[in-house]
């Protein structure tokens, strides 16, 4: 991937020769265009590459799904032609993965996904329930340890554990740290979800979130 600054080149989309310019955010970007495989080579693919592609088209299918979530946990990720989706893509395929019983195969983790990362402190002892009135989050309020303030508001995810399930739920910014509790309403109560939860506070100079890790908290 390079930047293009040529003001001739600046405005081009799509793709000449070898190369495809690509505009993010404004500014105009190329890369090579993947060469073609053979079938012969294609049959010669490695059990190794084969397992990577496999982490590959695991992890872009369960995050294509909650990319406006990653925007908000990733917010500080973004660099150039690089979004935050990128960043959740990268950490997702390399800490999100484990071997499945005796064979060299993995498979995504849930419980080890990050919808959101930071150095923000994140929740002390976060728990989970379901109440008449909801998903119920509760958490100890630690305010004041390293940067964590009483006004750092809770974000929490919801995400359907139905086989297939795209529904979600999520609260970007709900009750602050000191309150110690927060309930999401889902309007179908009786579909279990997967659960996360971190803290965001105001950046004073990026107007950005800071966030912490998110915490997987199961399925409730």
């Amino acid at each position: 991937m390079a930047r293009i600054t040529n003001s001739i080149l600046e405005g081009l989309s799509g793709s000449v020769g070898e190369l495809v310019f690509y505009k993010v955010g404004g500014k105009t970007y190329s890369r090579r265009k993947p060469g073609k495989q053979s079938k012969t080579t294609k049959s010669k693919t490695s059990e190794r590459k084969r397992n990577s592609q496999s982490v590959s088209t695991q992890t872009q299918k369960f995050l294509k799904n909650i990319t406006h979530i990653l925007r908000f946990g990733y917010q500080n990720f973004e660099n150039g032609a690089s979004r935050p989706y990128h960043a959740a893509v990268s950490y997702t395929m390399k800490n999100s993965f484990k071997f499945e019983g005796t064979s060299a195969s993995k498979v995504l983790d849930i419980s080890l996904v990050k919808v959101s990362r930071g150095s923000l402190l994140g929740p002390q002892d976060p728990t989970v329930e379901r109440v008449p009135e909801g998903i119920k989050f509760t958490w100890t309020d630690n305010s004041w340890q390293a940067a964590a303030k009483p006004t750092d508001n809770v974000f929490v995810f919801l995400l359907s554990a139905e086989e297939n399930g795209t529904g979600s739920e999520w609260e970007f910014l709900g009750n602050t740290r000191e309150k110690e509790t927060h309930t999401l309403l889902p309007p179908n109560n009786s579909t279990q979800w997967h659960a996360w939860i971190a803290f965001s506070q105001e950046n004073p100079w990026t107007k950005k979130r800071d966030l912490s890790d998110s915490v997987y908290l199961g399925v409730v």
